[in-house]
């Protein structure tokens, strides 16, 4: 049992696994799956996520930055680790002492690991994937730089031409669909498709070439494609509502607190700053000990709602930084240490999924994950029973927990 602080975050690894299973299945049996753990895993934990992944049989890992990848290596994960983002020229050394797969889309980071590859002894070349920008317009270059990047990589005797790809950019939206796929969809397919036949006729072949994200493998787009780099999907939530999961995939985190004050409220008392509620009746509200601070987002003041004895308590006045309070409802657990639900968990509990939240915070669920602050301990759960915790902080008084009960 867990005796750390009342706020946590519940990360299931059997169900992140199982989802690995289930995209794995999805996917082409040529197609290796890359799993994206940027932004600790979508809020997640990065470190057990990602061992998680390639012990369910991810192929490699995905990135967004540089100290992303190195916390990676750092922790002892091997295999490919690709960062999906622009370095800045500056981090080029450490990015290739790190044995990092590294994404070029300009001349300017191309020139600057071809600079770190000399300077830097390495077993091996410097994995370099080519990014072709085929129409979202970020990171990545226009086909014909592309080219000529990917033609540089190839030349230079310290480097690999290890991939080459591109990212779609509408592939979870209903576009006018087609005997093929989707229109702008499609029009990327084959822009990358372009790139990688004009280079084969050079003779020069990536090892990997790769489009497909969450979206487009759950939409079969990745069909071809050497790899899949899937995200939100491995965490149980679908990229959007147009795109649902495949059967058998389920939410990996659930947010927990406990009840930290019971409050009896009178007619005519206001709940937090600016008074924003006033109780018409008598009524109880249940002080629960997180807010934006933790990533419990300030829109859902007088709006959001939380899962307490199966019954949803709702949100009443102000969020703050650190505590929040719910109307306690009729029947449920009123003592202070009372579990509280959060986020997800069972449908019994009646707590809001990421996306319900993200629905009254004008968001996605992406926000609702990445938001959750580094201070709510994540703690990773295998058959119901804690096995490793991630805190930016011990507790004053470290009390542990037991490993051979359920959290």
């Amino acid at each position: 049992m867990w005796r750390g602080r009342a706020t946590r975050a519940e990360i299931d690894l059997d169900a992140f696994a199982g989802n690995v299973a289930v995209m794995r299945a999805v996917l082409p049996a040529t197609t290796g799956l890359v799993a994206v753990v940027k932004a600790n895993a979508y809020g997640h934990g990065a470190v057990e996520i990602a061992r998680a992944a390639v012990a369910a049989g991810a192929v490699g890992l995905a990135v967004a930055t540089v100290g992303e990848g190195q916390e990676l290596r750092r922790a002892g994960i091997e295999g490919m680790i690709l960062v999906l983002g622009a370095i800045d020229p500056a981090e080029a050394e450490i990015a290739v002492r790190s044995g990092l797969a590294l994404t070029v889309g300009t001349q300017e980071v191309l020139g600057a690991v071809q600079v770190a590859a000399r300077q830097v002894t390495v077993p091996a070349r410097v994995p370099v994937h080519v990014k072709v920008d085929t129409g979202l317009r970020r990171y990545g270059a226009l086909p014909e730089l592309a080219l000529a990047l990917a033609r540089s990589v190839a030349a230079d005797p310290r480097l690999a031409l290890d991939g080459i790809f591109t990212h779609f950019a509408s592939a979870d939206e209903d576009e006018d669909e087609d005997a093929i796929g989707h229109g702008f969809t499609r029009d990327q397919r084959d822009l990358l498709a372009h790139c990688i036949a004009r280079l084969a006729a050079e003779g020069i072949r990536p090892r990997f070439w790769h489009q497909a994200n969450s979206a487009g493998a759950l939409r079969q787009f990745a069909v071809g494609s050497s790899l899949a780099r899937v995200g939100i999907a491995l965490y149980g939530v679908s990229p959007s509502a147009a795109v649902p999961l495949a059967a058998g995939m389920r939410p990996v985190m659930t947010l927990r607190s406990r009840i930290a004050r019971v409050i009896v409220l009178a007619p005519g008392d206001t709940v937090g700053y600016g008074r924003s509620y006033r109780c018409s009746t008598a009524e109880r509200g249940a002080l629960v000990p997180l807010g934006y601070g933790d990533g419990y987002r300030r829109a859902l003041s007088n709006r959001g709602w939380m899962g307490i004895g199966g019954h949803q308590a709702a949100v009443i006045g102000r969020v703050s930084m650190d505590q929040t309070v719910v109307r306690l409802p009729a029947g449920a657990d009123t003592a202070v240490g009372g579990e509280v639900t959060v986020l997800g968990g069972s449908p019994a509990e009646e707590a809001p999924t990421a996306d319900e939240l993200a629905a009254l915070c004008d968001t996605i669920a992406y926000e609702i994950f990445t938001g959750i602050a580094a201070r709510v301990p994540r703690l990773f759960l295998r058959s119901g029973a804690v096995v490793s915790v991630a805190a930016d902080a011990e507790p004053v008084v470290r009390l542990g927990m037991d490993d051979t009960e359920s959290a």
